[in-house]
């Protein structure tokens, strides 16, 4: 072995064969419109972008999925028992009841 740490028999060094034009990946210059960051309606600019009441569908869905998300968080933490559910789901659905009254009541029809 040499002082500069390669061996006689490196084959490495030997066997190394430059880039060819193949090897190469060129990237594309970024546009302007990437620059602007999210905008709304980007992904579809034709369709307009109006408000709507929520329906009582989609506030179950919401309130379902907020119930199991705390429910599983707290059996991870303190561990499940029914007086704990119960709880959970009277204040999710209190919660979940005045945000739709508030929602259904504020916001216009269009």
């Amino acid at each position: 072995m040499s002082a500069d740490g390669s061996d006689e028999g490196d084959e490495f060094i030997a066997e190394y064969e430059p880039s060819t034009a193949a090897d190469v990946i060129e990237e594309a210059e970024p546009s302007a419109a990437e620059d602007e960051g999210a905008v709304a309606g980007s992904f579809a600019p034709d369709i307009e972008v109006s408000p709507q009441s929520p329906t009582p569908e989609n506030t179950l869905f919401v309130a379902l999925g907020i119930c199991l998300t705390i429910l599983a968080l707290a059996d991870t933490a303190v561990g499940l028992d029914l007086a704990l559910v119960a709880t959970v789901v009277a204040a999710v659905g209190l919660v979940t009841a005045v945000c739709y009254g508030v929602l259904v009541r504020t916001t216009p029809d269009t």
